[in-house]
């Protein structure tokens, strides 16, 4: 069922929607039976509401953006199903594709409102972990390196290095590579590699019930401005979810052991199975030539039975975990480790703190944030030798 208070918005902007509903953990979709009924919500019982914050992501990384977004997505769509209609257009989704600033610009200015609101009478409590907090519950070492910061770098800070400027993920490459490690470039792309490469034959799996075709558009026709051919690949309804993995656990565990225990053999796995893969790595963004190459070099750093961790981590709820993963893979024969680099005023972002998290609980990987403070009475920049663990 459904509260009556949403009755006059959703038969008017949200009609195809009113028959069914979504499960969260499984996207399986449960018929509405009720229909329409009076203090459902928190709201109309006179009972604070429960925040559901957004993942942070690109335009929609601000607190209100996330915890608001339903307030705001509905009374943008309100306002600007409004507008069209003064317009002579009855159909606002073809409306908002045709006047896409206009929608935007609505959108800024209900922001902007809520912002207000929520200054003077808060709706959600922000309720999230500080930086701090999580660092010392995870036991993560913090690296302490001292650097001169240029002056007005631009939004990115960039640190002085002799005649030259670099960023603070170079100024660490730098700091390794003098104590004779090697540094490799991550971040989570990588990532979504070797999730597509090693488990698209799982994903993709023809006995799967719950598998179907779905179409997409060109990620390398996109790449290039172009609009090239619709891609098609294979996907289970429930990919990416905790209840994907729940409901095909004995298939995942039956694949990920026939994963081999030699780095060679994940290799020529990794080569054998890129070309089949490509529509499923597409569907992930998945598909650069340069992520591609570095994926393959993380599999050439990192030991089997840690490449299978990783994978496992991945599919038991891609969509919560394919985001916020370190910086740098730092790595000296047998001995790596990931890195995490943050200027001397920059903060984690909450898929950051949430990979963290994941990696303290799960995947135990070894990793250290590298904190880049800001020298005092030097002329130069150079790195300090002094570590701080917090936690255990």
């Amino acid at each position: 069922m459904m509260c009556a208070c949403d009755e006059e918005f959703g038969r008017r902007f949200l009609p195809h929607q009113l028959d069914h509903g979504t499960e969260l953990g499984t996207r399986r979709k449960m018929p509405v039976t009720i229909g329409f009924q009076k203090n459902v919500c928190n709201s109309c019982r006179g009972i604070p509401e429960e925040p559901a914050p957004k993942a942070p992501m690109h335009g929609r990384t601000s607190r209100v953006r996330r915890y608001y977004w339903r307030e705001i997505s509905m009374e943008t769509i309100r306002r600007f199903g409004d507008w069209a209609l003064e317009q002579g257009e009855t159909d606002w989704l073809v409306a908002r594709r045709n006047h896409k600033d206009t929608y935007r610009s609505i959108e800024q200015r209900v922001i902007a409102k809520i912002k207000d609101l929520h200054s003077r009478s808060p709706k959600y409590v922000y309720d999230e972990e500080s930086q701090s907090d999580i660092l010392a519950k995870s036991g993560v070492e913090i690296v302490r390196l001292d650097g001169t910061y240029a002056k007005h770098s631009g939004a990115r800070a960039a640190l002085v290095v002799g005649n030259a400027t670099c960023s603070p993920e170079q100024f660490a490459v730098q700091h390794y590579e003098k104590q004779g490690y090697d540094t490799l470039f991550l971040e989570s792309v990588p990532f979504h590699v070797l999730f597509g490469v090693y488990l698209w034959l799982l994903i993709e799996d023809p006995a799967d019930p719950k598998n179907r075709v779905v179409g997409f558009g060109n990620r390398s026709a996109f790449d290039a401005g172009a609009k090239g051919e619709q891609v098609l690949c294979i996907l289970p309804e429930d990919f990416g979810t905790s209840g994907y993995a729940s409901r095909r656990k004995a298939s995942i565990d039956q694949h990920l052991d026939f994963l081999p225990s030699d780095r060679s053999e994940m290799l020529w796995i990794f080569d054998y199975w890129l070309e089949p893969s490509s529509n499923m790595r597409q569907y992930l963004w998945a598909h650069r030539s340069e992520d591609i190459a570095r994926a393959r070099q993380v599999v050439s750093i990192l030991p089997p039975e840690e490449i299978r961790r990783v994978l496992r981590y991945l599919v038991g709820d891609y969509w919560r975990r394919y985001c916020g993963w370190p910086d740098l893979l730092v790595h000296r024969e047998d001995d790596f480790f990931l890195a995490e680099v943050k200027s001397s005023k920059d903060k984690l972002s909450e898929d950051q703190k949430n990979w963290i998290r994941g990696n303290a609980a799960e995947l135990q990987l070894p990793f250290k944030l590298v904190k880049i403070h800001r020298a005092t009475g030097r002329m130069e920049s150079g790195p300090s030798d002094e570590t701080v663990a917090l936690g255990s």
